[in-house]
Protein backbone atom coordinates (compact mmCIF):
# COMPACT_ATOMS: atom_id res chain seq x y z
CA UNK A 1 0.00 0.00 0.00
CA UNK A 2 2.51 2.74 -0.85
CA UNK A 3 -0.42 5.30 -0.87
CA UNK A 4 0.00 5.35 2.85
CA UNK A 5 3.70 5.77 2.53
CA UNK A 6 3.06 8.33 0.23
CA UNK A 7 0.11 10.26 2.08
CA UNK A 8 2.73 9.89 5.13
CA UNK A 9 5.52 12.07 3.55
CA UNK A 10 2.94 14.52 2.43
CA UNK A 11 1.41 15.33 5.51
CA UNK A 12 4.83 15.85 7.02
CA UNK A 13 5.78 17.98 4.41
CA UNK A 14 2.60 20.04 5.26
CA UNK A 15 2.66 20.06 8.86
CA UNK A 16 6.03 21.62 8.76
CA UNK A 17 5.31 24.22 6.47
CA UNK A 18 2.30 25.10 8.29
CA UNK A 19 4.90 25.14 11.95
CA UNK A 20 6.66 27.69 9.26
CA UNK A 21 4.10 30.47 9.13
CA UNK A 22 2.98 29.72 13.20
CA UNK A 23 -0.37 28.33 11.92
CA UNK A 24 -3.03 27.33 14.48
CA UNK A 25 -5.17 24.60 11.86
CA UNK A 26 -4.26 23.78 8.45
CA UNK A 27 -7.95 23.63 7.09
CA UNK A 28 -7.17 22.62 3.07
CA UNK A 29 -4.49 20.85 1.23
CA UNK A 30 -4.43 20.69 -3.00
CA UNK A 31 -2.71 18.02 -4.86
CA UNK A 32 -1.93 16.97 -8.19
CA UNK A 33 -1.61 13.61 -8.63
CA UNK A 34 -0.71 12.16 -12.15
CA UNK A 35 -2.51 9.23 -13.62
CA UNK A 36 0.59 7.03 -13.63
CA UNK A 37 1.26 7.22 -10.05
CA UNK A 38 -1.34 4.34 -9.77
CA UNK A 39 -2.26 6.45 -6.58
CA UNK A 40 -5.82 5.23 -5.23
CA UNK A 41 -7.69 8.46 -4.16
CA UNK A 42 -9.23 6.64 -1.82
CA UNK A 43 -6.78 5.07 -0.51
CA UNK A 44 -5.47 8.38 -0.07
CA UNK A 45 -7.95 9.59 1.41
CA UNK A 46 -7.96 7.32 4.20
CA UNK A 47 -4.53 7.96 5.11
CA UNK A 48 -4.86 11.22 5.19
CA UNK A 49 -7.72 10.95 7.42
CA UNK A 50 -5.64 8.65 9.54
CA UNK A 51 -2.22 10.48 9.57
CA UNK A 52 -3.89 13.86 10.44
CA UNK A 53 -5.56 13.04 13.34
CA UNK A 54 -4.78 15.01 16.51
CA UNK A 55 -2.70 17.57 14.29
CA UNK A 56 -2.94 20.53 12.75
CA UNK A 57 -4.39 18.91 9.78
CA UNK A 58 -7.46 17.39 11.31
CA UNK A 59 -10.71 18.13 9.57
CA UNK A 60 -8.76 19.52 6.86
CA UNK A 61 -10.36 19.58 3.34
CA UNK A 62 -8.26 17.92 0.95
CA UNK A 63 -8.85 18.18 -2.97
CA UNK A 64 -7.06 15.45 -5.41
CA UNK A 65 -6.51 16.95 -9.36
CA UNK A 66 -5.60 13.92 -11.22
CA UNK A 67 -3.11 15.01 -13.83
CA UNK A 68 -3.56 12.67 -17.28
CA UNK A 69 -0.62 11.26 -18.92
CA UNK A 70 0.89 13.02 -21.83
CA UNK A 71 3.46 11.38 -23.81
CA UNK A 72 5.97 12.50 -26.66
CA UNK A 73 7.45 10.62 -29.37
CA UNK A 74 10.23 11.48 -31.58
CA UNK A 75 7.91 11.24 -34.82
CA UNK A 76 6.34 14.59 -33.50
CA UNK A 77 3.43 13.15 -31.71
CA UNK A 78 2.56 14.49 -28.65
CA UNK A 79 -0.91 13.74 -26.07
CA UNK A 80 -2.69 10.96 -24.21
CA UNK A 81 -1.53 7.55 -24.05
CA UNK A 82 -3.22 4.68 -25.16
CA UNK A 83 -4.66 1.87 -22.72
CA UNK A 84 -4.98 -1.84 -22.41
CA UNK A 85 -7.01 -3.98 -20.33
CA UNK A 86 -6.27 -7.50 -19.01
CA UNK A 87 -9.89 -8.40 -18.82
CA UNK A 88 -9.15 -11.55 -16.01
CA UNK A 89 -7.81 -8.55 -13.49
CA UNK A 90 -10.28 -6.34 -14.22
CA UNK A 91 -7.53 -3.66 -14.62
CA UNK A 92 -6.48 -0.80 -17.39
CA UNK A 93 -2.83 0.09 -18.00
CA UNK A 94 -0.87 2.72 -19.99
CA UNK A 95 0.68 1.15 -23.44
CA UNK A 96 3.91 3.50 -23.28
CA UNK A 97 4.27 3.87 -26.55
CA UNK A 98 3.61 5.99 -29.46
CA UNK A 99 0.09 5.37 -30.71
CA UNK A 100 0.81 7.18 -34.22
CA UNK A 101 4.55 4.85 -34.77
CA UNK A 102 5.13 2.45 -32.26
CA UNK A 103 7.99 4.01 -30.61
CA UNK A 104 9.56 4.94 -27.64
CA UNK A 105 7.64 7.84 -25.53
CA UNK A 106 9.19 10.16 -23.58
CA UNK A 107 6.60 10.38 -20.45
CA UNK A 108 5.82 14.54 -19.80
CA UNK A 109 2.91 14.84 -17.57
CA UNK A 110 0.76 11.87 -15.30
CA UNK A 111 3.48 11.00 -12.97
CA UNK A 112 3.56 13.83 -10.77
CA UNK A 113 2.49 13.64 -7.15
CA UNK A 114 2.56 17.70 -6.35
CA UNK A 115 1.88 19.68 -3.33
CA UNK A 116 -0.06 22.62 -4.96
CA UNK A 117 -1.78 24.91 -2.33
CA UNK A 118 -1.92 24.59 1.15
CA UNK A 119 -4.56 26.32 3.33
CA UNK A 120 -4.02 27.76 6.57
CA UNK A 121 -4.87 29.59 9.39
CA UNK A 122 -3.30 32.01 12.26
CA UNK A 123 -4.27 33.58 15.49
CA UNK A 124 -2.68 36.74 14.13
CA UNK A 125 -4.41 37.99 11.46
CA UNK A 126 -7.13 40.11 11.53
CA UNK A 127 -10.63 39.09 10.53
CA UNK A 128 -10.97 42.95 9.66
CA UNK A 129 -9.58 44.22 6.24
Amino acid sequence: MHEFSTMSSIVATVLEEGEKHDATAITRVVLDIGELTFLGEEQLRFAFQVLSEDTLLEGAEMVVNRVAPEVRCDCGYTGDVEYDEKKEFHVRFPLLRCPECGGSVEVRRGRECLIKHIEIERDDVSAEG
